[in-house]
């Protein structure tokens, strides 16, 4: 979330328009509105170099223009027609203002360069871009990515927490309060009532679930608290697609993905490598529901 609060604000203060830029928006505004959408500061002075134009080239066409509109022309024509010749007058010495200042004249030339934005009643907004549906589909493909690879990594240490206390969870009432293994080194077993599932708790710690003859080990080392690039969107959306499609005429890409799981698991049992096919959504063991009603993923135990 500060993340993305921070980027709003970056956005924000890329995008504060100056004083002066705002003068030149509305200067734009108004002489597209009386003399037409494709008119231009160039056009309007008849320069036809454009932003190459140098000063001596603006100032003279400055000149010739303002001779033919100066309102003193207009002496006996209506009030309106007064009014309006005044305005227009006003805006050509603006236009000359700017054109001969060449901080202001940098600023017009960008903006005549990259498109003016418009008026969205609260402010100059760009309308110039519009982007299109391949664009809009990898822009919300590479948000939702972001967002699946972050949710990925809170659940699983939620997960891995989750599973850990409640490993303690049970040790502690099969062991009558305490987390000191009993001195005689039996095992102990713990039965919920709610569920019927009954768990075995080995004098090493080792908490097992029951599944008929069988024991499955309950064990938060299992879950890889980091996801790779494989396990998230930015892989499996693709590579989903194209087994789909090309990958039943050429090489499937390899959807595997591989986790060493830590050292100093329950019993000494050696590292291991849970391959997990993500096409299947398989995780490594036996899905099991837990005491506290969740589902977690066991290892058997080995006999």
């Amino acid at each position: 979330m500060k993340g993305i609060y921070l980027l709003f604000l970056f956005l924000g203060v890329c995008l504060a328009w100056s004083a002066e830029d705002y003068e030149i928006f509305k200067l734009n505004d108004k002489i597209q509105q009386d003399l037409g959408a494709s008119t231009t500061f160039y056009s309007w002075l008849k320069l036809e170099n454009g932003p190459k134009s140098t000063p001596l080239e603006i100032k003279k066409a400055y000149r010739k223009l303002s001779k033919r509109l100066h309102p003193d022309k207009f002496s006996s024509a209506s009030r309106k027609a007064k009014k309006q010749a005044e305005e227009k007058f006003a805006r050509l010495s603006l236009v000359a203002d700017i054109l001969s200042d060449q901080s202001r004249k940098r600023r017009y030339d960008y903006f005549y360069a990259k498109g003016f934005p418009r008026w969205k009643g609260t402010g100059y907004y760009y309308s110039k871009f519009r982007p299109g549906l391949i664009f809009t589909i990898l822009v919300v493909y590479f948000l939702v990515s972001t967002l699946h690879y972050f949710a990925l990594k809170i659940n699983r240490k939620q997960d891995y927490k989750r599973i850990a206390n409640l490993k303690n969870e049970i040790k502690t009432q099969a062991w009558g309060g305490s987390l000191i293994p009993p001195l005689d080194g039996s095992d102990r077993k713990l039965t919920n009532e709610s569920t019927g599932k009954v768990f075995v708790v080995k004098n090493t710690g080792d908490v097992f679930v029951e599944d008929g003859e069988e024991l499955h080990l309950i064990e938060e080392k299992s879950i890889n608290l980091n996801p790779v690039f494989k396990d998230t969107l930015f892989f499996k959306l693709p590579a989903k697609l194209y087994n789909l499609t090309f990958g039943k005429i050429f090489k499937p890409i390899d959807t595997t993905v591989s986790f060493v799981q830590p050292q100093g698991s329950p019993e000494g049992e050696e590292e291991k490598i849970h391959d997990v096919k993500q096409k299947k959504k398989q995780k490594g063991g036996k899905k099991m529901e837990l005491a506290n009603g969740k589902v977690v993923y066991s290892r058997k135990k080995k006999q």
